[in-house]
């Protein structure tokens, strides 16, 4: 493997790190909801960290990975 490939699999980790803990933020947030609405304060960014955490993390990873 090339420097520039360890450098991607190394981003594409901490991609996949980032999407885990926006994951578990949002699961977290699911178990002690409130009955009141209107508190969704940083949802939409919490969601947005784990789509593209996820999807980018796993595209750089397989990306880098010698075929």
């Amino acid at each position: 493997m090339s420097v520039f490939s360890y450098i991607v699999l190394v981003v594409g980790c901490g991609l996949l790190m980032l999407g885990s803990v926006s994951g578990y933020a949002l699961f977290a947030r699911a178990l002690k909801i409130s009955d009141k609405f209107g508190d969704e304060t940083n949802v939409g960014t919490l969601w947005g960290l784990f789509i593209l955490g996820l999807s980018a993390g796993l595209l750089l990873v397989w990306w880098s990975l010698p075929s």
